[in-house]
């Protein structure tokens, strides 16, 4: 799945760091800004295949998220909700956005919904990927990952993979070696994934379920079935309470559904976005 468009790297400083980004420049004359947020721990590549896709008919920008990927890192108090949102609000005013889709995959789905609710005026419609608005990271479990608050350093790329494959047993092997380059970097002895650890030993997701509830923009939320991070009645929740909301289950899925059932999750955000972007 590859296009003739290349993302062009960039860098903005927000809330005094640097945060990394790509943009796809659509050769579609006054193409549909859309903004891409990855989830936690990963980086904008992990989601590069959809941003391949989608680039063609809409400008594509993906960023980096605080702490992760090629952006700059904050202090293990500032990987809070707000100050998430905060820095993708400074993202799209610089960009001169005034509409716009949003997508985000777990944690940046839950700032898809915080943004969403938030600025119902800037958003065209948005997509959440397998999250709810309020996530109890108790649930997290971090045994082995930060032997003393930093990261493990694995010898090979084979060893940093071979317990997604354990752990993630419906992602195809593309999945895993996708999410390898996109996420690791060389360090002396092997490698070491690229985001700061207290990103997510300190992630602090805010309750969104009040704001969630005043959502009336086009709101897709797909479910991986196999998730455990969105519930089945979890989801049912978000439909029945968020007046936008809409939602799509892909039974084969885990957690990362664009991913183990990609076709598929394809299919269902273009239908999504056909209805509701202008062509």
């Amino acid at each position: 799945m590859t296009t003739g468009i290349r993302p062009a790297d960039h860098s903005v400083p927000i809330s005094g760091r640097d945060l990394h980004y790509v943009e796809y420049d659509s050769p579609t004359p006054g193409a549909t800004p859309f903004v891409m947020l990855h989830g936690l721990s990963s980086s904008w590549g992990a989601m590069r295949r959809i941003a391949d896709h989608l680039a063609p008919r809409f400008h594509v920008y993906a960023l980096d998220q605080r702490g992760h990927g090629e952006s700059g890192w904050a202090s293990a108090e500032a990987y809070d909700t707000d100050s998430y949102l905060a820095d993708l609000e400074q993202f799209v005013d610089g960009l001169g956005l005034d509409r716009f889709v949003l997508i985000g995959q777990s944690m940046g789905g839950h700032h898809t919904i915080g943004y969403t609710a938030r600025h119902p005026d800037r958003i065209i419609c948005a997509i959440a990927n397998d999250i709810p608005p309020s996530y109890d990271t108790a649930a997290l479990d971090f045994s082995g990952q930060f032997p003393g608050g930093g990261h493990r350093t694995f010898a090979t790329v084979e060893d940093w993979i071979a317990p997604r494959r354990e752990s993630s047993p419906l992602t195809p092997e593309w999945g895993h070696e996708l999410a390898a380059r996109e996420q690791l970097r060389e360090v002396p002895g092997g490698w070491q994934p690229k985001h700061d650890p207290n990103a997510v030993m300190h992630w602090q997701p805010k309750d969104l379920w009040a704001e969630a509830r005043q959502i009336e923009r086009p709101l897709l939320i797909i479910r991986g079935g196999r998730s455990e991070v969105l519930t089945a009645q979890g989801l049912q929740d978000m439909d029945m309470q968020i007046p936008g909301a809409r939602s799509v289950t892909l039974e084969k899925a885990g957690h990362s559904t664009y991913f183990d059932m990609e076709h598929e999750w394809l299919s269902v955000a273009s239908a999504f976005l056909a209805s509701h972007v202008e062509a």
